[in-house]
């Protein structure tokens, strides 16, 4: 979570990685909704999400040490302390508020929820001091959003436990919010090295804290490393290589060869895919008002980012889940 720079002149034409880059951000992160959905089904929901991160970032860690060891730092307090203040507000915050949440709520529904952060990230930069007020068309956007965001939060008539949805839906605004308050925050940190490092650093640390979030939320208490199924650890490994590994490479290496504007699309494709993958393959219910909700925060985010785009960062747009 680091600002990645462009370069000053694009080829008119992508090559095929970039392509290829592309296509598999865009169906990967989308996935990874699902892929905690699946995940959940033996393991808990903040030990899950303490070893995904743990393992991912050691795991980047390591391999940028061996193939670059000209641009590896370990990184001084300073940069860990950074770390762990960004760390804890993506990762602790955003996506461990948001995996917790989905036990009681569908991917599709949690990945239109969260996907909300762009609209977010707007809010907090008006909000702030000497912030920058939005303009009409994104306040059209952010309008749309909001009604969005209603008609999801809605209870379901088909869920037994409308509390615990209710609260999950709850708990997703609050992962959005503080996904936004660390992407904004970590524009103003700057680190040495490939952009990677930081993302390590983030991992590692919030994964650490949330191994004592887990012992507290007593996910220890039921937990069995024999009772876990074949679907969890499939879902386990999609979200450590697939989602967090190869994702968070292959979206720093497009934040340095393509355009804003191209790289921006990838908040509001994550959406369209996190629906569909939910229907199809979770067999998640899909009525005329998550259709509804749905279009209408795509249609938001996308009002808002094209009017973004020409100054989009690695951070103003929500990653994988």
């Amino acid at each position: 979570m680091t600002t990645a720079p462009h370069p000053t002149k694009l080829p008119s034409h992508p090559s095929p990685w970039v392509t290829l880059a592309f296509a598999y951000v865009y169906v990967a992160w989308g996935a990874t909704y699902l892929g905690i959905h699946f995940a959940l089904e033996s393991m808990p929901p903040f030990l899950l999400t303490s070893c995904r991160f743990i393992l991912a970032g050691s795991l980047l860690m390591g391999l940028l040490w061996i193939f670059h060891s000209k641009d590896f730092h370990w990184g001084n307090l300073l940069e860990w302390r950074d770390a762990g203040v960004v760390g804890s507000m993506l990762l602790i915050g955003g996506n461990g508020s948001m995996v917790w949440a989905q036990q009681y709520v569908p991917s599709s529904i949690a990945a239109l929820i969260f996907g909300s952060t762009p609209l977010c990230i707007i809010l907090m930069e008006w909000l702030r001091p000497n912030g920058t007020a939005p303009s009409v068309r994104t306040c059209v956007g952010l309008v749309f959003g909001f009604a969005g965001l209603c008609i999801l939060i809605q209870p379901s008539a088909e869920t037994p436990d409308n509390r615990m949805e209710t609260l999950g839906k709850l708990a997703l605004l609050f992962a959005a919010c503080s996904w936004s308050a660390g992407a904004i925050y970590s524009r103003h940190v700057h680190a040495k090295g490939s952009p990677l490092l930081p993302m390590a650093r983030q991992m590692i640390v919030a994964g650490l804290a949330l191994l004592v979030i887990s012992w507290l939320h007593h996910d220890w208490d039921t937990f069995s490393f024999g009772k876990v199924t074949l679907t969890s650890w499939l879902g386990f490994t999609y979200l450590v290589v697939f989602g967090s590994l190869i994702g968070f490479t292959a979206y720093v290496w497009l934040m340095r060869v393509s355009t804003p504007a191209h790289v921006s699309t990838i908040s509001y494709v994550n959406l369209v895919v996190a629906v569909l993958l939910g229907w199809t393959i979770g067999r998640e219910p899909m009525t005329l008002r998550i259709l509804i909700g749905a279009g209408v925060i795509v249609c938001s985010v996308v009002l808002v980012l094209k009017k973004k785009s020409a100054r989009a960062t690695v951070n103003t747009t929500p990653t994988e889940g």
